[in-house]
C-alpha cells in the first residue's frame, strides 16, 4: 500500500513513477529512461521517456524490427546474371550483366563463383554493373564529413563487395616517417606524410592524423600519429564505388576464366528484354540481422532501410523512402506510431536522427512478445559474453555476466542502451539514453591518464546495478 500510495503522490506531483531509485545521471548531460515488465508491459520506471535524443545505434532495433515484420527471418537478396544475345557452348555473343541489389555479406570471391556457374567463358560485348535497385545519395545526411574515409561509413551502394572497405596498417616508429600499407591485391592507392611524435609534443602542436581522398579510391595521410610497437589499422572507405566494383569485376572475371572483348560499364538498366542466366543468394536475414545487432554494422542495417524502402514503395531504394518505409511498416504491422521522432539512416550514424525513448521500449516490447519478432531477441548481445557487450566496461562485474541482452548505441557525446535484463523479479525491457556528455578538457587529460572513470560508464554501471538489486 505505501508503495500504491508513493506512486499516486508522485503522478499528483507531476514525477514518474518508479520502483527504484534510479542514480544521479553525469552532469550537464541530458538523460531518459523506461523499465518495463517484457511479459506484461507494465511500466515500472520512466525519466524524460518522451524526451527526442540521439539514439545511435539503438535505433538500429527500429530498422531490424520493421525488417523483421515485413519480410521474416528466411528472406534473402538475391543478385542474378542477366544476358541478351546469343548464348551457345559458353560463348555469348551480347552483353552480359550483373544485377546488384544492395547485399552488404557478397564478396568478390562470391561474385566470381557466380560468373563461373553461368558458364559463359567468352562475352563479345560488355558487362554491365546494374545498380538501379538504388537511387540518391549512398550516405546518409547528417553523417560526418571527416567520418567518411573510414569503413563505418562506407557507401551504402546497390553495388558492394567486400563491405565496400580496405584494411591496410601504418607503421609509426619514434624518428621515422610513418609508413602506411594496404594488401598488394587491392585496387586502391595509399601514400603517407605522417610526423611520428611522443604523445606530448603531439599534443602541444595540436597536429592529429588526417586523410585526403581523390578518385579513383586514393588516400594520403598526413599529418601526426604516436608512435607504437604493432602497425595501427587502417580500415579505408571506399570513395569511388564504379572504380571499385569495375576492378573486382575484372578481377573476377580473370578467375573465373572469361573473357570479355567489350567494357565494363555502369548502368541502370531495365531488365524487360535481359534473360536471366545465374544468380546468389545472400544468408537469410536472420543472420545478416545478427550481423547488425551482435556487430553494429552500419553497411549492413543502412542497406536493410533502403531494401525495405525499395520492397514498400515498389521504386530505387533510397534514405528517403527506406526510412519512410521503417516508420510505415512499424505502424502498420505492430501500430508503433514514432509521432515526431526523425529518422535521417537505418543505422543511428546520423546526427540528424532523434528518437525517444518511448519507441525503443515499444520495439523491444514487441521483439519480446510479437512471434513475427522474437527471432531478434537472441540475437542481442550478452554482457561479457557476445558482441558490443562482451567487453563493454560498464558491464564487466560478474554480477551482469549473462543478464543483460542489449543495443548499444554510441557516436560523439551520446552512449546508449536498450535491451532485455534478468531481475530478481523477472525479466525487464528497458532503455538508458545519454545524450550531451562532454568533460573539460583538464577532466579529458585526467581520464587519459587513467585517473578515474567516464562518468557516462560509472552512471550506466549504477543504473544497471540498481535494476539487478531484488
Amino acid at each position: 500500500m505505501k508503495l500504491f500510495w508513493a506512486n499516486i503522490t508522485a503522478l499528483l506531483l507531476g514525477i514518474s513513477p518508479s520502483l527504484w531509485a534510479a542514480p544521479l545521471a553525469p552532469s550537464h548531460s541530458q538523460a531518459a529512461w523506461l523499465v518495463a515488465d517484457a511479459n506484461t508491459g507494465a511500466i515500472e520506471a520512466e525519466h524524460n521517456a518522451d524526451l527526442l535524443l540521439k539514439p545511435a545505434s539503438t535505433q538500429k532495433l527500429l530498422t531490424t524490427l520493421a525488417g523483421a515484420l515485413a519480410l521474416g527471418p528466411e528472406w534473402h537478396y538475391q543478385t542474378q546474371l542477366y544476358y541478351r544475345g546469343q548464348l551457345q557452348n559458353g560463348q555469348l555473343n551480347g552483353d552480359l550483366l550483373i544485377d546488384f541489389v544492395g547485399d552488404p555479406s557478397f564478396s568478390r570471391e562470391q561474385l566470381r563463383d557466380l560468373l563461373a556457374h553461368s558458364g559463359v567463358k567468352k562475352i563479345t560485348g560488355n558487362l554491365y554493373l546494374n545498380q538501379a535497385h538504388f537511387s540518391g545519395y549512398d550516405r546518409g545526411n547528417g553523417w560526418s564529413w571527416n567520418d567518411l574515409s573510414v569503413c563505418y561509413t562506407a557507401p551504402v551502394s546497390a553495388m558492394i563487395l567486400d563491405h565496400n572497405c580496405v584494411q591496410g596498417a601504418l607503421y609509426a616508429h619514434l624518428g621515422k616517417p610513418g609508413r602506411a600499407t594496404v594488401p598488394a591485391h587491392q585496387p586502391i592507392t595509399v601514400s603517407a606524410q605522417v610526423k611520428v611524435l611522443d604523445s606530448a609534443s603531439q599534443k602541444r602542436s595540436f597536429c592529429s592524423l588526417d586523410v585526403a581522398m581523390s578518385s579513383p579510391n586514393q588516400y594520403h595521410l598526413s599529418g601526426c600519429i604516436t608512435p607504437r610497437k604493432e602497425p595501427w589499422p587502417l580500415r579505408f572507405a571506399i570513395q569511388d564505388v564504379s572504380a571499385w566494383g569495375q576492378d573486382l569485376s575484372r578481377w573476377a572475371l580473370a578467375q573465373a576464366g572469361m573473357t570479355l572483348n567489350g567494357e565494363i560499364k555502369d548502368a541502370r538498366l531495365k531488365l524487360d528484354d535481359w534473360q536471366g542466366l545465374a544468380s546468389h543468394h545472400s544468408p537469410p536475414l536472420s543472420t545478416l540481422s545478427q550481423t547488425i545487432l551482435q556487430d553494429s554494422d552500419n553497411l549492413y542495417t543502412d542497406s536493410l532501410m533502403r531494401t525495405l524502402g525499395a520492397l514498400h514503395f515498389k521504386q530505387a531504394g533510397s534514405f528517403a523512402n527506406g526510412t519512410a518505409a521503417v516508420r510505415e511498416i512499424l505502424l502498420e504491422e505492430a501500430h508503433l506510431d514514432l509521432g515526431p521522432s526523425w529518422l535521417a539512416d537505418g543505422s543511428g550514424l546520423s546526427a540528424h536522427n532523434l528518437v525517444r525513448a518511448t519507441d525503443l521500449l515499444n520495439a523491444l516490447l514487441i521483439i519480446a512478445q510479437d512471434p513475427r519478432a522474437q527471432w531478434l531477441k537472441p540475437l542481442l548481445p550478452v554482457s561479457g559474453e557476445s558482441g558490443t557487450l562482451r567487453y563493454r566496461k560498464s558491464v564487466q562485474d560478474p554480477s551482469f555476466k549473462g543478464k543483460i541482452q542489449a543495443k548499444t548505441g554510441t557516436i560523439a557525446h551520446v552512449q546508449n542502451l536498450a535491451g532485455f535484463i534478468d531481475t530478481p523479479s523477472g525479466t525487464k525491457a528497458f532503455v538508458l539514453l545519454q545524450n550531451g556528455l562532454s568533460l573539460s578538457p583538464d577532466a579529458e587529460q585526467a581520464l587519459s591518464a587513467n585517473q578515474g572513470e567516464w562518468p557516462a560508464k560509472q552512471f550506466e554501471r549504477a543504473w544497471l546495478s540498481a535494476l539487478l538489486q531484488p
